[in-house]
């Protein structure tokens, strides 16, 4: 789960060049710039007064989600990527529907990042909502059950509602607070949810809890179902879901904080299931009584730098870290585009050399004399350099981070590869740093613990060793060797008791 050249983007052959849907500034093309505001990293090809508004909401949306998640305005470290289209029609080629508002992915370099259409905000403000609400919960919930993860978004999303939102045909509203850049309101019912689960097909407790959220068996009736059981917990079982979340905010396991919080709704118990999926039955068909949803208010900073141009070789490269579902001859020619405008390119360079099976090294040491700025060339080149050429390694570890305070995996890698020379104190600080950016990656909490574990810290390495081999798969190589570090661990200092649980309160009424 460290880098390596093999992951980072895999192009089974190259064909021969095709014309990609994307016209860059050498070709024509719109000028990409970048803009960084507070909480987020904006590349666009849209004017500075669109992107003026853009920051605005993005900004006021982030306040206003925070605010309903945990009642202030916590420090969240890093700034999340946003990749925004002025042509609309270029974002539906890369999202290969029309049908979505925009998306929640992971880069290459693990930059987390939404790409949406300019207009996405305007037209669909509550899907950017929504994959915003899902960046931001994972610095609150460490572990989330799909369920929970798509029912909480869902059920944050409604605060970018424009104007009034319909009321669901049963139950009714409780609006309490004031608004601010959105009139939406935190738990409402939007219309067109309350039509879909009038048809959705019923989702029973014991398959939703077993949900991997990767694919929705039945048109949307696990996602539908997924908020329906929140807002059914948040609405009538307050008390058991605070302290529901608060065992979720510690990492603690799911399925047994579940049992912790809710003990006569055991899944293990058909009588119990029966009486919850018929709650949630009655309350989908509006025999649940009144319900209450909140506006919360928030003030933000709108406020941004332009950052300056990006080159066309990196707009090349930003609408491919865009791509949800091109076909890879059109990914191949967007990378041969990028490589013809700039040999230094350091991703494209990665992939090419995949790709080709070719050395990569000195292509990337001559990236760095180009680029010397750029943080991803001294990152690649780390990842390729062998470990014969430690000090150059290093140095290399060390100016990517230094040039990217923000760059998580960077500092994951850099921390592994210092607890690696048993230099565990030097990387305590680096692998604290890439948690706080990621707190929810397994990958970087087992880093953290090697390191701990080398510090004689037994017992918090075992803590953080646990949690991250409950969120892999239990088949997965990586589960097999966090067992085995547990063991070891284990066999040193013995059991120590599970971390007190952290106070994560459900969303504010």
């Amino acid at each position: 789960m460290r880098l390596s050249i093999a992951s980072v983007v895999a192009i089974a052959a190259l064909s021969p060049a095709a014309q990609a849907g994307f016209n860059c500034p050498a070709q024509g093309g719109a000028q990409w710039r970048e803009y960084r505001s507070k909480h987020f990293i904006v590349q666009t090809d849209a004017g500075a007064d669109k992107v003026k508004l853009l920051v605005t909401r993005l900004e006021s949306l982030h306040a206003l989600e925070l605010q309903a998640l945990v009642g202030e305005q916590v420090d969240i470290p890093g700034r999340l990527r946003v990749i925004a289209f002025a042509d609309p029609r270029l974002f539906t080629e890369l999202a290969g529907t029309s049908a979505v508002g925009g998306y929640y992915k992971t880069s290459v370099f693990g930059e987390k990042t939404i790409v949406l259409p300019l207009e996405g905000l305007e037209a669909d403000p509550q899907a950017v909502a929504h994959e915003l609400a899902h960046y931001l919960s994972f610095f609150v919930f460490i572990r989330q059950p799909a369920w929970f993860s798509e029912g909480l978004a869902q059920f944050v999303q409604t605060i970018a509602a424009r104007g009034v939102e319909p009321a669901a045909a049963t139950g009714s509203h409780i609006v309490r607070g004031a608004g601010g850049e959105y009139g939406g309101a935190v738990g409402g019912v939007p219309f067109s949810m309350a039509l879909a689960l009038q048809e959705a097909p019923r989702v029973s407790y014991k398959d939703l809890a077993a949900w991997d959220g990767k694919e929705d068996r039945r048109s949307g009736s696990y996602h539908l179902y997924g908020w329906l059981l929140y807002h059914w917990l948040w609405n009538t079982r307050s008390k058991e879901f605070t302290a529901y979340q608060q065992r979720l905010s510690n990492g603690d396991d799911p399925a047994a904080a579940w049992r912790a919080s809710f003990p006569d709704l055991d899944p293990d118990k058909p009588d119990a299931i029966a009486k919850l999926d018929d709650a949630i039955e009655g309350y989908r068909r509006g025999h649940g009584g009144r319900f209450a949803s909140y506006r919360v208010q928030a003030e933000s900073d709108a406020s941004f730098q332009d950052a300056g141009p990006i080159s066309p070789a990196d707009a090349h490269m930003v609408v491919q870290d865009a791509i949800r579902a091109w076909p890879v001859e059109k990914q191949v020619a967007n990378l041969e585009e990028a490589l013809r405008e700039d040999e230094s390119q350091p991703v494209a360079l990665l992939a090419r050399a995949m790709a080709d099976k070719k050395p990569v090294l000195e292509p990337l040491r001559k990236a760095v004399t180009v680029r010397p700025g750029d943080w991803r060339a001294w990152f690649a080149l780390a990842a390729a350099l062998g470990d014969s050429a430690d000090d150059q390694k290093e140095a290399a570890y060390r100016k990517a981070i230094s040039l990217n305070p923000d760059a998580a995996l960077a500092h994951n890698d850099f921390a592994w590869f210092l607890a690696t020379r048993h230099r565990a104190k030097e990387a305590l600080p680096i692998a604290n740093r890439a948690l706080d950016l990621s707190p929810a990656s397994p990958a970087y909490m087992d880093t953290l613990a090697v390191v701990a574990a080398d510090l004689g810290k037994c017992a918090e390495a075992l803590v953080l060793e646990r949690r991250a081999a409950g969120m892999v798969p239990a088949e997965s190589e990586f589960a097999a060797k966090f067992a085995k570090r547990i063991a070891e661990w284990q066999a040193r200092c013995g059991n120590p008791a599970p971390a007190a649980a952290s106070v994560a309160p459900t969303p504010a009424r």
